[in-house]
C-alpha cells in the first residue's frame, strides 16, 4: 500500500475505450428491450396470429429495421433526472416547509444542477439533459482513472486494478453512471478523497470530500475517511500540518453550511432537506438493515407499486454482503494490524451501512446506493486473485443483472430507481 503510481497514456487510452465499448453495449441492450419488451406505463398491443402452429395472439413488434425505435434524449429522462434538471433550470422550490406542499425538490443536493447550469451557460447549444449525461461521463472517466490509481496504491497489479475498473462499469444499475445523475460526480469526488488522502495530498482531499458532501448524503463519510488519514499518517502530536488540516477541514464544511443557509432562506428551516426526506418522500431514519431482516422473513419479488424488485436487490445485497464479510475473515490479521487498512474497510462498510438505514420496509434503491462503494470492488478482484473461476462467475452474475437493470431503466419500470 502507498505504492507510487502514474497514469500513462496508454492506461488512459485504454480506460476511456473500456468505458467508450460499455456505454455503446449499455445503449444496444437499451435499444433491444425498448423493441422486444414492452414499456412499463404502455398497454402492450397485441395481434392475431398468422400461423396454425403458433398461439392465437402474439405480442406486436417491429418487423422491419426502420420500424424500430432508437434511444433520444427522451428516454433518459426519467425518476429524480427530473427533479435535477428543474433544480439547475429554476432553482429550488420555494415553499416554507411548515406550509401544506407536495414533494419538495429540496433533497436533491446542489453541486450536480449547479454545475449543469453553469456548463449549460458554456454550451447553450445543448439541451439540459444532454449537458447533464455529457458531466456524467466526463465524471465517469475521471472516476475510472483514480479508481485505477486507488487500485495500484492498495498493491494491485496493472491487470488487477484493471479489473476493479471493469467491475465498476459492469456493475448491476451502472446506467446510472452515464445519466443524469449524482451516482458518477459522487464516485470521482470520493475516489479523489481516497487517492489524494491517501497520498498525503490533504488541500485536494478535503477540497473533493467537502464537495461530495453536497452531492450526496454518503459524503460526510468521505471526511471521514481524510480526517481519519491525516490522524493516522501524522500520529497524534500536534504539528504544523495538524494546523493546515484543520483550516482545510473548517473550509470543506462551507459548501454544505451555505447549502444549509440557502435552505433556510427559502423554506424556514436550515435542515429540510432532511427532515423533508421523511415528510414527503418516504425515507426514513431506521435501524441498518432492517429492511434487509424484513426480507428474510416476508420475502417478496415486488412491491404493489412497483417501485422495488426485493428479488434482484435482495440478490445483489447479499453478494455484496458476503464479499466484505469474506474479506474480513480473509485478511483479519491485516486489517486489525494496519490501521490503514482498518479506516479503508469502514469507510466502504458505512457506505453499505447508509443505504439499509433510509428505509425501514423495502429495499428500493440500494443497489444503486452501493454503486460507489470503491472498496468493494478492490476487496471482490483481490479475493479472487486465484481463482480466474470464481471472477468470473461474478461478471457473469454483474452483467445478468446489470442487463435486466439496463432494459427495466429505458423501459421505465420503476425498479430500477
Amino acid at each position: 500500500m502507498g505504492l507510487e503510481v502514474r497514469l500513462t497514456k496508454k492506461i488512459m487510452l485504454t480506460i476511456a475505450i473500456l468505458l467508450i465499448i460499455s456505454r455503446a453495449l449499455t445503449l444496444f441492450t437499451g435499444y433491444i428491450g425498448m423493441n422486444l419488451f414492452n414499456h412499463y406505463n404502455n398497454m402492450p398491443t397485441y395481434e392475431r396470429s398468422e400461423f396454425d402452429f403458433l398461439p392465437a395472439w402474439k405480442l406486436q413488434q417491429p418487423e422491419a429495421l426502420e420500424e424500430t425505435q432508437l434511444p433520444t434524449l427522451t428516454d433518459f429522462l426519467k425518476f429524480d433526472t427530473y427533479s435535477y434538471l428543474r433544480i439547475a433550470t429554476q432553482g429550488y422550490d420555494k415553499v416554507r416547509i411548515d406550509e401544506p406542499h407536495t414533494a419538495a425538490n429540496w433533497v436533491f443536493f446542489p453541486l450536480y444542477p449547479l454545475l449543469i447550469f453553469i456548463t449549460g451557460k458554456l454550451l447553450p447549444f445543448l439541451e439540459p439533459i444532454a449537458v447533464g449525461m455529457l458531466l456524467s461521463n466526463l465524471f465517469l472517466y475521471a472516476a475510472l482513472l483514480f479508481i485505477y490509481l486507488i487500485g495500484r496504491q492498495r498493491g494491485l497489479t496493472e491487470q488487477q486494478a484493471g479489473a476493479v475498473v471493469f467491475l465498476v462499469l459492469l456493475y448491476p444499475s451502472s446506467v446510472y453512471l452515464s445519466v443524469a445523475y449524482t451516482e458518477s460526480l459522487f464516485l470521482m469526488l470520493s475516489a479523489i478523497s481516497i487517492y489524494c488522502a491517501t497520498s498525503r495530498q490533504y488541500a485536494l482531499a478535503f477540497l473533493a470530500a467537502g464537495l461530495s458532501t453536497v452531492t450526496r448524503v454518503p459524503g460526510v463519510m468521505n471526511l471521514a475517511f481524510v480526517a481519519g488519514a491525516v490522524c493516522l499518517d501524522q500520529g497524534f502530536r500536534f504539528t504544523r500540518t495538524y494546523v493546515k488540516c484543520a483550516a482545510y477541514g473548517v473550509l470543506s464544511l462551507v459548501p454544505m453550511g451555505l447549502y444549509l443557509l440557502h435552505m433556510y432562506q427559502i423554506t424556514g428551516d436550515f435542515l429540510a432537506p432532511f427532515h423533508e426526506q421523511s415528510l414527503n418522500w418516504f425515507r426514513h431514519t431506521t435501524a441498518p438493515f432492517k429492511n434487509y431482516i424484513g426480507y428474510l422473513s416476508n420475502p417478496y419479488f415486488a412491491t404493489p407499486d412497483g417501485w422495488d424488485n426485493g428479488f434482484i436487490a435482495f440478490a445483489v445485497s447479499t453478494l455484496v454482503f458476503l464479499v466484505y464479510i469474506a474479506y474480513f475473515v480473509v485478511h483479519f490479521k491485516t486489517i486489525c494490524r494496519d490501521w490503514k487498512q482498518l479506516l479503508l474497510y469502514l469507510y466502504g462498510a458505512m457506505l453499505i451501512v447508509i443505504p439499509f438505514s433510509s428505509q425501514p420496509y423495502f429495499l428500493v434503491s440500494v443497489v444503486r446506493y452501493m454503486m460507489v462503494c470503491i472498496p468493494f470492488y478492490i476487496y471482490l478482484v483481490s479475493l479472487t486473485s486465484k481463482s480466474e473461476n470464481g471472477f468470473r462467475l461474478f461478471q457473469l452474475f454483474f452483467m445478468i443483472v446489470n442487463v435486466i437493470i439496463t432494459i427495466g431503466f429505458f423501459n421505465g419500470y420503476y425498479f430500477v430507481i
